[in-house]
């Protein structure tokens, strides 16, 4: 009897873990709209400065994807979306990116991140726990030496939101000291891990520290 308890927690376990696993690869994305596909009628939908728009020219998937068009002189144009966080909390933020002609020099697109210590994106720029205050955290670059007309994928990596974090802004965004255009399209946030993740991982491993403690006691 003992040792069928045993191999029932670790059955459980184990189906905690695989359902884990599917999980980490379906994660929830957290975008309004990742496609662009709702061209800013959507609530929460992103929210575009500077020389910025959704555009049908150039599109991964879909119809449409957010064109960042900087006119040069750092006007620096691009698109966000806010929502709310707290301390500790980690996201990933990827997607993917196009440029038709090569950036100019010391020019750049990118996706980041950034945490702030009001709500909806106000208060003080905290950046994340990997970089300093005011600075966002952020993927690889388009450049000059990008492929043109290819898109490429980026990714943030994890950014961990830091204390007194209360929303978090992801941006598209161009970095334009000359002229430089660059297209995005079919983006995703995802928390990592979700918080349904970690319910079932603590489903799973307590099942057998369960038995176990019966079996001991």
């Amino acid at each position: 009897m003992k040792n069928t308890k045993l191999t029932i927690g670790s059955a459980a376990c184990a189906v905690a873990m695989l359902v884990l696993g599917n999980n980490a690869i379906q994660a929830q994305n957290l975008l309004v709209d990742p496609g662009f596909e709702s061209h800013g009628t959507a609530v929460g939908d992103w929210i575009t400065f500077g020389n910025s728009s959704f555009s049908t020219a150039e599109a991964r998937t879909g119809t449409y994807s957010m064109l960042n068009n900087g006119t040069g002189g750092y006007s620096v144009p691009g698109s966000y979306e806010t929502f709310a966080s707290a301390p500790g909390l980690e996201y990933d933020l990827t997607g993917y990116g196009l440029v038709t002609a090569a950036p100019g020099a010391g020019s750049f697109a990118c996706l980041q991140i950034t945490f702030w210590s009001g709500a909806n994106g106000t208060g003080a720029n905290l950046g994340t726990v990997a970089t300093s205050p005011g600075n966002a955290q952020q993927s690889n670059y388009l450049t000059p030496s990008s492929p043109l007309n290819t898109w490429t994928f980026l990714d943030t990596g994890i950014a961990q939101a830091p204390a007194g974090a209360q929303s978090l802004q992801v941006f598209t965004i161009v970095i334009d000291a000359t002229p430089t255009a660059a297209y995005f399209d079919d983006l995703s946030l995802t928390q990592v891990p979700e918080p349904s993740v970690w319910a079932l991982m603590s489903m799973g491993l307590g099942i057998p520290f369960y038995f176990l403690r019966r079996r001991n006691s």
